[in-house]
């Protein structure tokens, strides 16, 4: 039971966007690169407008919805621009590695990070995939 005083966790979040909305995916959810960071719903007093946010661990992203289709449409983009992310990584560590030239670099390092984007990348896609079976 969370207090008003504590934030809620991760698995929190998803547990309410989940029976709000009936969409499943925590299986998918697991071990990705996404980490909720809180769950609003807001309302714009002077229009009357009334919508939810996802609040995500960077801090400076967020996921702004009305319902459960516009939930899935917008996490749906969430994620491509994430893959995105994870891609452009990808490229930049590889030139990286190419353009070191005998330059002395952490190999175990830039090993996880690769392993890192691949795992992320594999996540997000099944979350993808998840998302758009439910439309």
């Amino acid at each position: 039971m969370i207090k008003t005083s504590d934030k809620p966790s991760h698995e929190d979040i998803y547990q309410k966007i989940s029976s709000l909305f009936n969409i499943k995916f925590k299986s998918q959810l697991k071990d990705s690169p996404i980490v909720f960071d809180n769950f609003l719903q807001i309302k714009n007093v002077v229009l009357g407008n009334e919508y939810y946010v996802v609040l995500f661990e960077t801090g400076n992203e967020i996921l702004k919805f009305k319902n459960r289709e516009e939930f899935i449409d917008n996490f749906i983009s969430f994620i491509d621009v994430k893959i995105i992310e994870l891609n452009n990584e990808f490229e930049d560590l590889q030139k990286f590695e190419r353009m070191s030239m005998g330059i002395k670099y952490d190999e175990n390092e830039v090993y996880m990070r690769h392993e890192f984007i691949g795992h992320g990348t594999i996540k997000l896609n099944q979350i993808r995939n998840k998302l758009l079976s439910l439309k």
